[in-house]
């Protein structure tokens, strides 16, 4: 039998019958009856375990065995909810160690008093009674074959290509320019307010059309914004969203939170009067929300765009005040279209697919009615398929998709197909794919976050010498390779770091949620009056619960067998923790700047907890004083922000969290003191941020944190030390860095000027350092120049360096990095001769993004055959005194595979021609380039980049940073 978990279809069957097990083999001293009662249990649950597994693999399973396994799912959690508090039990009147196995063993002796031995038996034998019951629902079960054990999958390059070019993606560009030449057509005169529609179903990529107009024509804007509306929109979260893209800053000491409607409405249309704006709604299900949103938008003559997207026809005519001609009805792709993105999905290329395969190929196709979504979802299926050559599993999934949605497309009608995809998927990959609703629509998942709490869960087989966490990321890569989720944010060695759900397959994750009774979503607390089910994970969208109503309704339902606990929204309303005895994941954030208290006291009764996410920026976090008791806890991160006017208020953590002995990734904000025996932390992975103003102890206890993968380093601006304990603490953190053995990722950030070139003590590489892959050192130029050292990370993929400056030979160090595909590289003074990059076979071999922060990019040369794989090129410099010593870096013309080039330009305190002058100079570099490169520069007035300045220039040109002084 595979490796026991927690999954949607088996409920917690799995986990139950690994402890049931282990009851067994221990030294028990239990009631013969006891041990007769949950041998029982075992053997029984085991049946109904193959049972539940045999029906999740049903396209349509009788109503009656699904009423039967939904009767076992739940039986399941109350017999592991009833065994883990009699563990609790016993684990509080215990000593270490800790766990299940660590509870066996401590409860030997506990077990031999008479009266807990016949409390145990009375305990099971009415479990066994329930199980009973159930069983006479059924007959007899037959054993089915187990799941096969899966590998560990990495992303399918194809995919994310695909993904990349959104244009051969969904066939967008025909669209794009025909919506483009729309906006500027007859109608409404050019310089007045136009308002365009894109109507169409739902897959046929209304929102990635609307995101290639936004993109494409943003630069021509001084105020942009896209936001989503979706079907149950909240107007006051949509006004403040399109305010904070559009570039409103509200006023020192108010709080844009509370605003009422009208008062965002009011703000939102005064600041956009009179600027040219370009504004995307998407997804708006009703006439009604945009009635609202259309009065704050101004009707000004400076030539403003507003494009909505909807599924429902009559909106998209309202939206533009019944002028038809501005309404653009979204098509299938057409039939090429639709075969080159099936094959390119399957094979890489359209000339790959064997002849064999045309015809069957061309009867899928018609049956996916040219919807991208479908046909990407049903090209996937194939694509992960071993044998994808053989005609036969072509025949099936042909025969599968069936009739009805070629002839009528429909949310049913899609649901069915992806439906196929969703059934396609093992059992672990289905608990893992439903476990996705608990996110609200449109919601951007971080890969970790969801794979670690997969882990927290019991989701993950557990196989001898691999780590969890590993296989969790291989099940995160096979969902993003069957295109059941959707890549977002991508890192530089190829990585997917964040994905989303398409709203019609969170539609139909829901669905099997409810049938299941996997998630229960609630967006007012009302909901959970009189609600029947027993809730086992619950997400909570709340914008507007007060005390009172979440109070009563907490009142109203049980709560201590819910697991996930989810909250999202503005509102601050906390339920009382001790309601959820038996949760493993609590992930709370808290949108906007709030003020209130929150108060999370409470989690230290939460024994079972595995996984702590506390997101609430502006919030003042009340922590408890220990909690020490959760030794379940694997996950404690906690980001209380900044406000634009005050530090991060979380000071202190609790003082025993060192005796966490399973916590494996610790994340907090930066000014946070961490208590000095960090050292005893040595399951730690992950640490950030670690504040250098921490205890000399602390800094040294890192030294002990030998399984540390991840470690982000800050100081924040309030430490000023003298420069002898500054120095003294620069020390013992290099020598407690070359104690790190398993290190990969390292990154140090601070605007500290105190520390400025400290870390020139290290005059060679930690012999652990040649497995790094990724080191920034950012803000503050930690290192006078770059470090000879360097050129040893053969491994390192992603490099931001901040120096004092760069001399002769210091680029040729970064030339000869074997595995770097990004370098950032900021001088924080101006250079006083030219900055070669040297070209020759060899010199940066596979180096795609340079990004350089410089004073002087004139002093910039590129020689020939440099940088041969560099894709985008990326400039931040000041327009002030452009007219004096600047110009465009020479020799951009020899890169040869450059796609993009990004200028950021700083215009504080520079007159208008030299913004314009510097803008145009770089413009006519871009045209220029024998493979015209796509030319994004930006200039802003109330940025400047800050660097180290001789004093007679330091007035005009800034005093020290790498970032902007007035906007970061």
């Amino acid at each position: 039998m595979e490796a026991a978990v927690v999954s949607a279809s088996g409920g917690a069957m799995g986990s139950l019958l690994r402890k049931l097990g282990e009851l067994l083999t221990a030294e028990y001293k239990l009631l013969k009856e006891a041990k007769g009662q949950i041998m029982f249990l075992k053997a029984e649950l085991e049946s109904m375990y193959v049972f539940l597994k045999k029906i999740s693999d049903s396209e349509e399973p009788d109503e009656q065995d699904k009423c039967w396994a939904k009767e076992v799912r739940e039986l399941s959690y109350d017999i592991e909810d009833s065994i883990s508090e009699f563990m609790l039990r016993v684990e509080r009147d215990s000593s270490k160690p800790h766990g299940f196995k660590g509870f066996i063993t401590r409860s030997t002796k506990l077990l031999t008093t008479m009266n807990t031995r016949h409390e145990i038996a009375r305990e099971f034998e009415g479990l066994k009674i329930r199980v009973k019951e159930a069983s006479e629902r059924r007959t007899r079960y037959k054993i089915d074959d187990t799941v096969p054990k899966q590998n560990n999958t990495t992303i399918d390059p194809r995919l994310l290509a695909l993904h990349a070019e959104t244009t051969s993606l969904v066939g967008v560009k025909g669209p794009r320019d025909q919506l483009i030449q729309l906006m500027d057509g007859e109608g409404v005169p050019a310089q007045q307010l136009k308002v365009l529609s894109i109507v169409g179903f739902g897959g046929l990529g209304k929102t990635t059309l609307a995101n290639e107009i936004y993109h494409k024509l943003e630069e021509k804007f001084q105020s942009r914004a896209f936001v989503s509306v979706s079907q149950k929109p909240n107007i006051r979260k949509i006004l403040r969203r399109i305010l904070s893209q559009a570039g409103f800053v509200a006023p020192k000491d108010t709080n844009i939170e509370m605003w009422e409607e009208s008062e965002l409405i009011i703000a939102l249309k005064n600041f956009l009067l009179d600027k040219r704006y370009l504004i995307v709604i998407d997804d708006i299900w009703d006439a009604s929300a945009w009635d609202i949103i259309r009065c704050a938008l101004p009707e000004n003559t400076n030539g403003s765009r507003v494009i909505t997207t909807t599924r429902i026809e009559a909106v998209a005519r309202a939206c533009c005040s019944n002028h038809i001609e501005c309404v653009y009805k979204m098509k299938a792709l057409s039939d090429q279209d639709s075969r080159s993105l099936f094959l390119k999905r399957i094979f890489g290329s359209e000339d790959m697919c064997p002849s064999y395969l045309n015809e069957v190929s061309s009867e899928i196709l018609k049956k996916c009615g040219g919807l991208p979504l479908a046909i990407i979802t049903t090209s996937s299926r194939l694509a992960n398929q071993p044998n994808k050559l053989k005609k036969e599993q072509w025949e099936y999934v042909r025969k599968s998709l069936g009739s009805n949605f070629e002839v009528s497309p429909s949310l049913e009608g899609m649901r069915q197909i992806l439906n196929l995809s969703y059934i396609n998927l093992p059992h672990y990959l289905k608990t893992c794919m439903l476990y996705l609703g608990i996110y609200p629509e449109d919601y951007t998942i971080d890969k970790n976050d969801l794979t670690r709490q997969w882990v927290a869960e019991g989701f993950i087989c557990r196989d001898r010498g691999i780590d969890p966490e590993d296989i969790a990321k291989s099940y995160f890569n096979e969902l993003i390779n069957r295109s059941m989720i959707q890549p977002v944010d991508t890192d530089y060695n190829g990585e997917v770091i964040s994905c989303r759900v398409h709203d019609m397959m969170l539609d139909l994750i829901l669905h099997k949620s409810r049938e299941e009774n996997f998630i229960t979503i609630m967006d007012d607390m009302q909901d959970m009056t009189g609600h029947q089910n027993k809730i086992r994970r619950i997400s909570l969208n709340l914008d507007d619960a007060t005390n009172d109503t979440a109070d009563t309704a907490a009142r109203s339902v049980q709560l201590s067998q819910i697991r996930t606990l989810a909250r999202f929204g503005t509102s601050s309303q906390l339920l009382s923790f001790k309601l959820f005895k038996h949760l493993r994941v609590l992930g709370i954030e808290i949108s906007g700047w709030s003020n209130p208290s929150l108060d999370f006291t409470g989690i230290r009764h939460l024994f079972q907890l595995r996984f702590l996410k506390i997101v609430a920026e502006g919030c003042h976090v009340v922590l408890p004083s220990k909690i020490g008791d959760l030794q379940q806890l694997e996950t404690f991160d906690i980001r209380t922000g900044i406000t634009p006017y005050e530090p991060a208020r979380l000071q202190k953590l609790p003082s025993d969290i060192f005796n966490l002995s399973r916590l494996l990734h610790l994340a907090v904000p930066g000014h946070v003191i961490l208590p000095d025996r960090i050292g005893n932390m040595k399951s730690l992975r992950t640490l950030g941020q670690f504040d250098l103003g921490n205890s000399l102890d602390s800094i040294k206890g890192l030294r002990e944190l030998t399984n540390l993968t991840n470690l982000e380093i800050s100081c924040s601006n309030h430490y000023s030390k003298s420069g002898d304990e500054t120095a003294a603490r620069c020390r013992e953190f290099v020598h407690a860095l070359e104690n790190l053995c398993n290190l990969r990722h390292l990154h140090i950030y601070s605007n500290n000027v105190f520390f400025r070139s400290c870390f020139d003590v290290w005059r060679s590489v930690p012999a652990y350092f040649f497995h790094l892959q990724s080191f920034h050192a950012k803000y503050v130029s930690w290192f006078s120049r770059v470090p000879k050292w360097i050129g040893q990370l053969h491994s390192i993929y992603d490099l931001y360096l901040t120096v004092q400056e760069v001399l002769e030979d210091d680029v040729g160090i970064l030339s000869q990095l074997p595995s770097l595909i990004h370098l950032d590289l900021a001088i924080r003074r101006a250079p006083e001769a030219k900055i070669i990059i040297p070209g020759g076979s060899g010199l940066f071999p596979v180096l795609k993004h340079f990004r350089i922060i410089c004073g002087r990019i004139s002093y910039l040369t590129f020689e020939a055959e440099t940088m041969p794989k560099l894709e985008r090129l990326e400039l931040c410099f000041n327009a002030k005194g452009w007219d004096r010593y600047e110009a465009v870096p020479a020799g951009i013309e020899h890169l040869p595979g450059l796609k993009e080039i990004s200028v950021d330009i700083g215009g504080f305190g520079a007159n208008e021609s030299d913004r314009r002058a510097a803008e145009s100079a770089l413009r006519d570099t871009a045209d220029m380039h024998p493979r015209r490169p796509v030319a994004n520069i930006k200039v802003d007035k109330g940025k400047r980049w800050i660097f180290d300045e001789p004093p007679e220039e330091e007035e005009q040109e800034g005093n020290g940073g790498s970032s902007s002084s007035s906007s970061t």
